[in-house]
């Protein structure tokens, strides 16, 4: 793209001003005083809606799904599939630093004016491309390379003017992990290069899915902060200067890179700051890098000590608690964890009082750990109080209350009360429509709830109509070929199958067992799954050949898959027998 020449100087700068003032119009023109002159207060879910960067992520999305059919650098398309299912912060990170002042008017125009055309227009090209690809033809390997690296290099530029650029920075270092995790598994069983092919297929929704989980614990327990620690470290100078300098500047190192997710990077600075002075912030840094790799001997191990040096110390110690209880979960251990859950709500009850937001938090994880024993009774107490905490805090509009309140339909569902399901999945839905907007993942998520409880109360009009639109919202978000597509698809299908429409039962199936044959194999459990429901529609329809040929292979992945003693084995086979009956071959007694 060629500069402006001095005869369209003029005309680019009231394009400029007046990029910020219609952007700041929602927000009734407020004005706020900056170093760098006044800026016009941005209204942030404006800005998202005129900014919007849908159509490049699915077209991303897409591409990465298509990652084993292309001759490109696999690592560099994976990060920039994540990077833009990030838009969303990277957006809110641009208005937020100009309403604070910490962007300058000249840095938001040039992320909104001149860096976001540039990614519209690569995104453009490289959906013309996606489109090549998906109809069968070759496309140009240099190009496509070219048009990534542009793309990418484009969207660290928007994430540097809006001081986003650590969002990137998580990314890559989660991209690397998860090559560096395939490599190992590589060496260790010497797959096959069709094993390779499908394990490089599901990379970047594991990239994608391991960001959202940490971004989710990291809210819900952040780490001490070096200014946090920094004023521990500051009485501790009194007696003990050259260690305690010594420990602040490796906590410092440890925290910046355990922020950007270099967990094996942030270990040996986090383990001097604990050997020079053991402070229980230091411990909890420490135990958290080992349990994200994972290492969770080493963490948990990390986390007792930390513990044992906290037992006077209640502020810190229910953290260390709530972490070596995560810790504990990961490992299966659902009693130990569960005690040092309890453990931790009890500590912040007596530091806090019942109703703080912590106390929610613990509540809510305590929850979650019954449901997983099946104390469905127990999740629900706990999940009820969570929300209860969240709405009085902060107000019945708050995502954290949908989230919990979505926590309560999904035991409820288990629990068989169906209308109460229904009811806090749609108020989740509403909270979510509202903060996120209607087109987000998230209320995909909440939809596609609904669908399933509207179905098990047999509406299934209801149920069609809230699949469809989950589906339609995970299409424009991450593309047509994106596993997402094919989970929802595949719902539809039972739905229309639930409502003797065979037909567009298989249409949506066989579109479910297409995507899932892309992106994981021929040989995937989930293959089996879309193959078998195929098989049973088409016993529906009275196509016995051509369902006895799907439901065979269902039971030939599943024998693959899980040996033969598996139930699926058995289930899969059943199936079999049934249409074999079905066919006049039954020779079982």
């Amino acid at each position: 793209m060629k500069w402006p020449s001095s005869k369209t100087g003029v005309r680019c700068s009231v394009l400029l001003f007046s990029v910020l003032l219609s952007a700041g119009r929602a927000a009734a023109q407020k004005k706020i005083a900056c170093p760098d002159g006044e800026h016009i207060e941005i209204d942030v879910k404006q800005l998202s809606i005129k900014y919007d960067a849908s159509s490049f992520a699915g077209t991303l999305s897409s591409l990465s799904v298509l990652a084993g059919r292309l001759e490109v650098a696999p690592k560099q398309l994976q990060e920039a599939a994540v990077a833009t299912q990030q838009w969303n912060q990277l957006i809110v990170g641009l208005a937020a630093g100009y309403n604070s002042c910490a962007v300058t008017r000249q840095q938001y125009a040039d992320g909104v004016s001149r860096i976001y055309p540039r990614l519209k227009e690569d995104g453009a090209s490289l959906e013309a491309i996606r489109k090549q690809i998906a109809e069968g033809q070759k496309a140009d390997t240099k190009r496509l390379q070219n048009l990534i690296s542009s793309f990418y290099s484009n969207l660290r530029q928007f994430a540097q003017a809006g001081g986003q650029e650590i969002v990137l920075q998580r990314i890559e270092a989660l991209s690397q992990q998860v090559a560096t995790e395939k490599q190992e598994i590589i060496q260790q069983q010497k797959s096959s290069a069709e094993q390779i092919q499908q394990q490089q297929k599901t990379d970047t929704d594991k990239i994608l899915a391991r960001l959202n989980e940490l971004e989710e614990r990291n809210k819900q327990a952040p780490l001490a902060t070096p200014a946090a620690v920094g004023a521990q470290i500051s009485e501790l100078k009194k007696t003990l200067y050259a260690k305690a300098d010594a420990a602040e500047a490796a906590y410092n190192k440890g925290y910046a890179l355990l922020d950007q997710y270099r967990f094996q990077e942030a270990i040996p600075f986090l383990q001097q700051a604990v050997a020079d002075v053991p402070l229980p912030d230091f411990y909890l840094a420490l135990g958290r890098a080992y349990r994200e790799l994972p290492n969770l001997a080493q963490a948990q191990s990390v986390l007792r000590e930390g513990l044992s040096r906290a037992e006077l110390d209640e502020t810190h110690e229910a953290p260390l608690a709530n972490e070596l209880a995560l810790v504990l979960l990961h490992k299966g251990d659902l009693e130990g964890a569960l005690k040092y859950e309890q453990r931790a709500l009890s500590i912040d009850e007596k530091v806090y009082g019942p109703e703080h937001p912590n106390v929610a938090i613990f509540a809510n994880n305590i929850g979650q750990i019954l449901k997983d024993k099946g104390d469905l009774e127990g999740a629900l107490k706990y999940e009820q109080r969570a929300l209860s905490i969240d709405e009085k805090v902060y107000g019945p509009e708050h995502p954290t209350v949908a989230i919990f309140a979505n926590n309560i339909g999904q035991i409820l569902q288990d629990k068989g009360d169906l209308e109460g399901a229904l009811q806090y999945e749609q108020r989740a839905l509403s909270i979510d429509e509202k903060v996120y907007g209607p087109e987000h993942p998230t209320v995909a998520i909440r939809a596609n709830n609904i669908g399933t409880i509207l179905k098990d109360k047999g509406d299934l009009e209801g149920a069609l109509k809230y699949a469809q639109r989950a589906l339609s919202i995970d299409e424009k978000v991450y593309g047509p070929e994106h596993p997402n597509v094919a989970t929802i698809a595949n719902n539809i299908g039972q739905i229309l199958k639930a409502k003797g429409d065979l037909e567009g039962a298989l249409k949506y199936e066989q579109r479910a067992l297409s995507i899932d044959e892309k992106v994981y194999g021929p040989e995937h459990p989930r293959v089996a799954i879309r193959a078998n429901n195929i098989g049973l529609i088409l016993k529906d329809k009275g196509d016995l050949e051509g369902a006895l040929k799907y439901a065979q292979r269902a039971l030939t992945i599943q024998e693959k898959v899980y040996g033969p003693e598996h139930p699926n084995v058995a289930i899969a086979a059943n199936n079999v027998g049934q249409i074999l009956q079905a066919k006049g071959a039954w020779t079982g007694r």
